[in-house]
């Protein structure tokens, strides 16, 4: 996904923070990779660390339109589920994106749309990876 990067801030010793903008809408992650300049566009993959809890973390959207937003602080992911295993594994279209979800106590019959409410969302800066 293609973001600008805007706010840097120190979080827990050598990692930083971020706020981003997308053309899906804007939040606030963990920078993973070599720290850019702010105001930098970059290419990144969104990762959700952890596992989250279906009726918690996770529920069924009735909004069809991909978003990302942050309420009561925590980001939040509007996607389409293009796939979802037995064991919570599950993949969430976000604009070209998939970003893959681990949720347990899945319902056996996912719905099409998810709201993610993502206590931690991590920025993977994909120049950096392939270098």
């Amino acid at each position: 996904m293609q973001v600008q990067l805007h706010q840097f801030r120190p979080f827990n010793g050598s990692t930083s923070m971020v706020t981003f903008e997308s053309p899906l809408g804007w939040g606030t992650a963990q920078w993973v990779g070599l720290r850019p300049e702010e105001g930098a566009r970059r290419q990144v993959e969104l990762a959700v660390p952890g596992m989250l809890t279906w009726g918690y973390e996770v529920a069924a959207s009735g909004h069809e339109e991909e978003a990302i937003f942050e309420e009561q602080g925590r980001v939040c992911l509007v996607g389409r589920v293009r796939w979802s295993g037995e064991d919570g594994a599950t993949a969430v279209q976000l604009g070209n994106d998939l970003v893959l979800v681990g949720i347990a106590n899945a319902p056996a019959l996912m719905p099409t749309h998810l709201v993610i409410r993502a206590p931690r969302l991590q920025l993977f800066d994909v120049v950096a990876c392939a270098a």
